[in-house]
């Protein structure tokens, strides 16, 4: 059964290529460790050097950043899973963010972020799960089909934000491994902004901000005293 477009936003966001659920292979390459090539190194103050690496899969653009911090893989785990307080301490403008189903262990949600004209603001809905392997705490996020999943919260945050057009590729996740330095920070993502924007735009845009990302969770945790 094919939705019907009842505002003109979201007429414009089913018009653009569908951002579909994750390939099993897409995930497995990413949680792979190896083919991963260093590209950058950043030290940001208050959090110390961070790695950056690249890696291509499946024709995607996959990107790790990393670093070593003295904090609580859980306390970090309990952030990352925080979905919704993200807009509050996110450098980027996270303008929503809702849990949709689900429990502590696995569930849905949406996100979008508003960016600067004359860029569409993306947005994407997908599944994260959370838990362990090992010792290593880690939150992992994988695409749902938002048209055929949740048709009518897809259609509320297009109403809501006019012109916004869905990521169309958004895999990633977070990994916390406790040692004897500190837990290691990982996070990890294979992203196409879709729309307009030039996949190799959006690739340099993500090497250069993934940094940020993992700063920013290092400093809300140690906000909470984590």
């Amino acid at each position: 059964m094919k939705l019907r477009a009842r505002h003109p936003a979201l007429a414009l966001a089913l018009s653009c290529p569908p951002a579909l659920a994750s390939p099993p292979s897409l995930r497995a390459g990413l949680e792979s460790p190896s083919g991963w090539t260093e590209v950058d190194r950043k030290t940001v103050d208050g959090v110390g050097e961070v790695i950056v690496r690249h890696k291509q899969i499946d024709g995607e653009d996959c990107l790790e950043g990393s670093t070593v911090a003295t904090l609580d893989p859980d306390a970090l785990l309990a952030a990352a899973s925080d979905v919704e307080a993200q807009p509050k301490w996110s450098s980027w403008k996270v303008a929503a963010a809702k849990k949709l189903t689900g429990g502590s262990g696995s569930f849905d949600y949406y996100q979008l972020l508003d960016n600067p004209g004359p860029v569409a603001d993306r947005y994407w809905f997908v599944r994260a799960t959370t838990g362990m392997s090992g010792d290593d705490r880690y939150f992992k996020w994988d695409q749902v089909d938002a048209a055929t999943a949740y048709p009518a919260e897809m259609e509320a945050l297009v109403t809501r934000f006019p012109g916004a057009v869905p990521t169309r590729t958004n895999v990633g996740d977070w990994t916390f491994s406790p040692g004897a330095t500190g837990t290691t920070i990982r996070y990890r993502i294979c992203t196409d902004a879709g729309g307009n924007l030039p996949r190799w735009v959006g690739e340099i845009a993500a090497r250069s901000t993934l940094p940020t990302n993992v700063a920013d969770i290092v400093r809300e945790v140690k906000r909470r005293g984590g």
